[in-house]
């Protein structure tokens, strides 16, 4: 018979994991042993809130979900921004950690925590193992992080238990019955009738299905303008002409203007963990389509249909004969995209860079799948909002929660699943929170180029005082030399303060598929934050 942690490791397997991200301590031998002996690589990180990050983007790229290890105590805790991360940003990770022996809680406290407490109010299901019921726990655990709406869950073993004997069951599958969307379509369809202005609003929930092409042709067929979220950029690309921006950074985000003039809403994988504004304020009536149901917080919806979208989308698209006017559609975002462009740049000042001008040379010399990871700040709300993403699944943000440190553990985790570059734009503080984790892309051999934003200080709350009239306090810092920082890691090194080094740089680093870091002298005064 298996021990609760070989039982652990073959369920892990069984579901497609092939890699763990984290830290391990003594507590946690058996089950490392374990993986180990199932051929489940496992990756050892500098935070444990990294192998968090790093488990989310791999089971978004693989279709699977992430798995996290970590030691009881301040492992555990340290793993918390983490799986807060996971919580709100719908990612199904498993965190396993140690637990303190039952049989040596007291009176000893050294490193105890009630582990389920600390857990609840972040994940879908937290507990013990224990052998008696380990079969039953790790099976139930399983099934939350993709059940309904995905997010993380904790189990927790101590050595003890996860070396012990336990009886297994033979081996359940499911099959879910195919609903009948005929309804659906029906409903939806006399819901639109008499419309004019559709607009489609892609969220997160679009992700695991990926029900791209159906999207495309429901949108064509209504001439609907598409406005993606952050987490689902490249739903439909950046370049087809439906396609109006992105919301969900700013109260002010530029597609609010489409989105207000809109007499219908289909809300297709909608999440409104992404917004910053209030949806509250929006007039035009909404039909809900996701793979979970409009709750936590409600949406206001006129239609909800919860469940496979791709065959309701197509069907959809079939059947829709839209109303919509000659001033709307392509035409509309046409328009929009010129009012866009025509707005005035500020001048960087002498020896620094606009970010407008850096996000256009990375576009211009990376293919249309490149991988973009961004970390949070001013860099992540104009980047979200400016990036002209052309494939779904391929930029990654930490959004619902926003967590600082995202960026760079993305960018390793996305090249290793991948083996193609990808690039992370992270600001100067956020690469300052994980900046041993550059070692995992030299280890590892990835291309992972990492493009510091550097302007030593944390540049949106900077901005904030400014608006309120307030003096710069506590809000700026001094650099370390990048240039010695990539040399003790062995990464190549481009410093850029101009247009043309910046083209060198990003041409280099692609040309060369190998670690790099790109230390960019970046004006702020190009972000929609800054106060000009």
């Amino acid at each position: 018979m298996p021990t609760v942690a070989q039982l652990l490791a073959h369920k892990l397997y069984h579901a497609g994991v092939r890699t763990v991200f984290g830290l391990p301590g003594g507590e946690t031998v058996e089950m490392l042993d374990a993986l180990r002996e199932r051929g489940i690589a496992f990756v050892l990180v500098k935070n444990e809130s990294s192998a968090v990050y790093m488990a989310d983007v791999t089971a978004r790229l693989t279709g699977t979900s992430g798995v996290a290890l970590t030691t009881l105590g301040p492992g555990a805790t340290n793993a918390y921004a983490g799986i807060a991360h996971a919580y709100l940003d719908r990612a199904p990770v498993l965190l396993i950690t140690a637990q303190t022996d039952s049989r040596r809680l007291y009176p000893r406290t050294h490193q105890v925590l009630d582990l389920q407490a600390v857990f609840t109010p972040v994940t879908k299901f937290t507990a013990e193992l224990d052998a008696l019921s380990a079969p039953q726990q790790i099976a139930y655990a399983l099934a939350q992080l993709t059940t309904g709406r995905p997010g993380p869950v904790h189990l927790g073993v101590c050595n003890r238990v996860a070396a012990r004997e336990v009886n297994t069951q033979p081996e359940t599958v499911l099959q879910s019955a195919k609903a009948d969307i005929t309804p659906h379509v029906e409903a939806i369809i006399e819901k639109m009738r008499g419309l004019q202005r559709p607009v489609i609003v892609a969220g997160l929930g679009l992700g695991r299905e990926g029900p791209y092409t159906e999207l495309k042709a429901l949108a064509e067929a209504l001439q609907a303008p598409v406005i993606d979220l952050p987490k689902a950029k490249g739903a439909l690309p950046a370049r087809h002409p439906l396609f109006a921006g992105t919301i969900g950074l700013t109260i002010y985000d530029p597609a609010y203007t489409v989105l207000g003039e809109a007499d219908f809403v289909l809300a297709v994988g909608f999440d409104v963990v992404e917004l910053v504004k209030d949806w509250g304020g929006m007039a035009a009536p909404l039909v809900w389509i996701a793979p979970w149901p409009n709750v936590d917080p409600y949406v206001p919806a006129v239609y909800e249909a919860v469940g496979e979208m791709g065959p309701l989308l197509g069907a959809l698209a079939d059947r829709v004969q839209p109303d919509t006017g000659a001033d709307w559609g392509a035409a509309r975002v046409a328009e929009f995209r010129a009012e866009q462009a025509a707005a005035p740049l500020p001048e960087a000042e002498p020896g620094r860079i606009l970010p407008q001008d850096v996000l256009r040379v990375i576009r211009e010399n990376t293919p249309d799948d490149i991988t973009i990871t961004t970390d949070v700040g001013s860099h992540k709300i104009f980047t979200a909002l400016n990036w002209q993403a052309q494939h779904p699944n391929r930029y990654f943000v930490s959004n619902g929660l926003s967590a600082m440190g995202f960026g760079v553990t993305a960018a390793i985790a996305a090249a290793k699943v991948t083996g193609e570059p990808a690039i992370c734009i992270t600001g100067d503080a956020g690469l300052a929170m994980v900046v041993g984790e550059l070692s995992l892309a030299v280890e590892m051999n990835l291309p992972v180029i990492v493009v510091v934003m550097n302007d030593s200080a944390l540049d949106l709350i900077r901005s904030a005082q400014h608006r309120r009239s307030k003096a710069t306090f506590g809000t700026t810092f001094t650099n370390p030399d990048y240039s010695l920082i990539a040399a003790g890691y062995g990464l190549a090194y481009h410093r850029v303060d101009s247009v043309a080094s910046c083209e060198g740089a990003i041409q280099s680093a692609m040309s060369a598929g190998a670690p790099c870091l790109i230390d960019v002298q970046i004006d702020p005064v190009g972000y929609p934050t800054t106060v000009r």
